[in-house]
């Protein structure tokens, strides 16, 4: 088991940055844990995950000011190896407004070396031999509980443990085929980015979005808001209110809203007037159609 620094605490996570400071640390490895639609309304961040070359530390985002991880993550002294950062960046920005400095993110090598598979496990096998812990078992792991189970703090710990390794190997493969320099600018150009701070939700890009026509998109979209009101305030994810699914039959009028089932978790108060509003909703559209 790896032995590591929980810094849960604002001094705790002082202590810790001095010490990045006072002994010259330049590069660390980090990853982050979140949530993100899953078990709760919205995205959070729950972990920060570190390995500065000697000790392990994970940051809870829960117990520390927000404004500290953002000075640790916006210094541009220290340099952060990680892998695929887009989701990374993506979440602290959107979240918080805290915008990464100094990434070496190692997926553009990944890329350029053309690998078979892209993902971190197959990478670590490939070129350092490493069996990472079982991604699946922690695939729908809930991150805002706590404590966090020792088994899912070895877990996350495992995503910046062989970082610095992995860059050595990566770099020299990426050198040997002469393609550094590409590999400069591709790197640059995931940390520069844009992110939107006003994402087109992912269903709007499905085919079966985009094949439906114009007044059920509309309406698929006036439906798709309300959901997400109900689910803000209930806590729950949008899914696990009205599914998409259900959405989908209502915007198609496959389904009436009084033929929806839902989950235990929604109040059968909340439920009984959801069901009112979205048949006001689609009256109104029908009638404005």
């Amino acid at each position: 088991m790896n032995q590591y620094l929980y810094l849960d605490n604002d001094k705790a996570l002082k202590e810790y940055i001095e010490s990045l400071k006072d002994r010259n640390i330049e590069r660390i490895s980090v990853d982050l844990e979140g949530e993100f639609n899953l078990h709760c309304y919205g995205e959070h961040l729950c972990l920060v995950q570190i390995f500065d070359g000697r000790d392990y530390a994970l940051i809870d985002p829960f117990k520390v000011r927000i404004s500290l991880i953002r000075d640790l993550m916006e210094n541009p002294s220290v340099s952060k190896i990680m892998y695929d950062c887009s989701g990374d960046r993506t979440l602290l920005y959107r979240k918080y407004g805290i915008a990464i400095l100094s990434i070496e993110d190692l997926l553009p090598a990944a890329e350029l070396l053309d690998l078979e598979k892209r993902n971190l496990g197959f990478v670590l096998t490939h070129f350092l031999g490493v069996q990472p812990k079982a991604k699946k078992k922690f695939q729908q792991y809930n991150w805002m509980n706590r404590p966090i189970h020792p088994e899912a703090l070895e877990y996350a710990l495992d995503d910046v443990k062989y970082l610095f390794d992995l860059k050595t190997a990566l770099l020299k493969e990426v050198e040997a085929a002469g393609l550094l320099e590409e590999y400069k600018t591709k790197n640059i150009e995931a940390q520069t980015r844009e992110i939107s701070l006003t994402p087109i939700p992912g269903v709007y890009r499905k085919n079966r979005f985009k094949k439906m026509p114009s007044w059920s998109q509309s309406l698929f979209k006036e439906l798709f808001e309300l959901r997400e009101g109900y689910a803000e305030e209930l806590n729950m994810p949008p899914n696990s209110v009205v599914s998409n699914e259900n959405i989908f039959g209502l915007s198609q009028a496959l389904l009436t809203p009084g033929e929806i089932r839902f989950s235990g978790r929604v109040p059968r108060s909340t439920s009984a007037k959801l069901v009112t509003e979205l048949k006001s909703v689609m009256t109104a559209l029908n009638q404005g159609g």
